[in-house]
């Protein structure tokens, strides 16, 4: 057993027996609930004839007790339901390999992503297969026990050494799939790094930052839809200036790893790549932190996805993307040139509708 799985496991079982948010403590309580209503739809024979209301109303937040987001993709997942049944057929089949099946529901069934997919096995077979989505897996890259993938590797053989390092850790902390992935979030939290904290461990501003984070909640006051920039240009991307030279990141049964892209030091906000070049491109959207703060965290995720995806290969580069900037900020993006930056506005009009004779 390497040092880095014992540490893994250290802080794992300290989550377990630690105390735990509320809301953590629900979805633990609620593993049986959930499997007995849906674990018998996830069968193979029961999978070819699922209703339509029966599949969506396991994918919503409030039924599955776990998983927020999943109802997202309904619109797709449900434009074919025939494709569906099939492709949930096979991926809950346990008489084929995991990656074989895993890999073929992600290829055939439309908006069938990661965490959908292994949701759905999850609850289809609780002892044998966990969940992988943007929060275990940036648990597991904090955690030093993230797999490698030979190049070009599937959907569905990435899943199986995830899944075979999620099963070890579960069985070294005597504890089951779904409490495993409850606690996640814990270990998430106390993996985030706090760049604002001094060694003695008090908050630690400057009153440049106040000023700027001030100046941000004035902003974000005049036009509260501003919060929704990430999400806007996450379906929108197409339509941004960015697109005519990047794409969001993407992999098989990932069609949405550039948004939240989970590293061992945190998310990126939006990561793309170059359409034609080896290179990457790294967004955050500076919010409330202070200038110096968001040129840091930029540059510490560029240095992840140097070591984490281009593996010394490729360029890196960054973007901040602000409503509007201080000389702080124009003054150290301006020192650093593998960052740019580039603002934005938000237009919104009203017009008086004529009342109809």
């Amino acid at each position: 057993m390497s040092e880095a799985f014992e540490r893994a496991t250290e802080q794992i079982y300290d989550a377990l027996t630690g105390p735990k948010p509320d809301q953590v403590e629900e979805i633990i309580a609620s593993r049986d609930e959930v499997l007995e209503r849906f674990g018998p739809l996830f069968t193979p024979k029961r999978a070819r004839e699922i209703e339509e209301h029966e599949f969506t109303s396991f994918l919503h937040f409030r039924n599955n007790k776990h998983w927020s987001g999943l109802d997202r993709s309904i619109p797709h997942l449900t434009s074919d339901m025939e494709q569906l049944r099939e492709g949930l057929s096979r991926l809950v089949d346990p008489s084929e390999p995991l990656a074989e099946r895993a890999t073929a529901a992600v290829r055939h069934v439309k908006g069938m992503g990661k965490a959908t997919a292994t949701a759905i096995l999850q609850v289809a077979r609780p002892d044998d297969c966990g969940v992988w989505n943007s929060t275990s897996g940036h648990g597991l890259k904090a955690l030093d026990v993230w797999p490698r993938f030979e190049h070009g590797a599937t959907f569905g053989e990435r899943y199986a050494r995830i899944n075979d390092v999620l099963l070890r850790l579960a069985d070294a902390v005597d504890t089951d799939l779904w409490t495993l992935d409850a606690l996640w979030g814990v270990i998430d939290e106390e993996n985030e790094p706090s760049p604002n904290v001094e060694h003695g461990g008090k908050p630690s501003v400057q009153k440049e930052e106040i000023e700027d984070e001030v100046a941000s909640e004035e902003a974000t006051a005049r036009f509260g839809l501003e919060r929704y920039l990430q999400e806007f240009l996450r379906d929108n991307w197409s339509t941004t200036e960015l697109a005519d030279e990047w794409r969001l990141y993407a992999e098989e049964g990932e069609p949405e790893a550039g948004f939240e892209y989970p590293v061992k030091v945190g998310y990126i906000d939006l990561l793309a790549h170059h359409r034609e070049e080896d290179r990457w491109l790294v967004i955050e959207l500076k919010r409330g932190q202070g200038s110096d703060g968001t040129v840091g965290q930029v540059l510490r995720y560029m240095g992840a996805v140097r070591r984490e995806l281009a593996e010394g290969e490729g360029t890196v580069e960054g973007l901040i993307i602000a409503h509007e900037a201080s000389d702080r900020l124009r003054y150290a993006v301006g020192e650093t040139k593998s960052v740019g930056l580039q603002l934005y506005d938000v237009d919104f009009h009203l017009r008086q509708e004529e009342a109809r004779r």
